[in-house]
């Protein structure tokens, strides 16, 4: 997504049944890493927790990968490559 000149900030929730998801929010403009709960009164968000899902440990910081493309079908090939080491 910064590659096609967005804006971007990561965040990441433990999804129970799931594990780890990670999830992007995206703009047009710089934008600051979101701290308090845009609606008040959520039952399961609050501005701690708003916060925690921006924190993003080294161990799931960013890596370097190829972009994907209609042209460049990288992430097919990262797939492929994972799959391999398990089967």
């Amino acid at each position: 997504m910064e590659a096609a000149g967005f804006h971007v900030r990561p965040y990441h929730a433990n999804v129970p049944s799931f594990g780890e998801w990670g999830f992007v929010l995206a703009s047009d403009r710089p934008f600051p890493v979101p701290s308090t709960v845009p609606v008040p009164g959520l039952k399961y968000l609050d501005d701690a927790t708003m916060r925690a899902l921006f924190d993003i440990p080294p161990d799931m910081g960013p890596v370097e990968v190829k972009i994907n493309s209609l042209n460049n079908q990288a992430l097919v090939t990262y797939y492929e490559a994972e799959w391999r080491r398990w089967n």
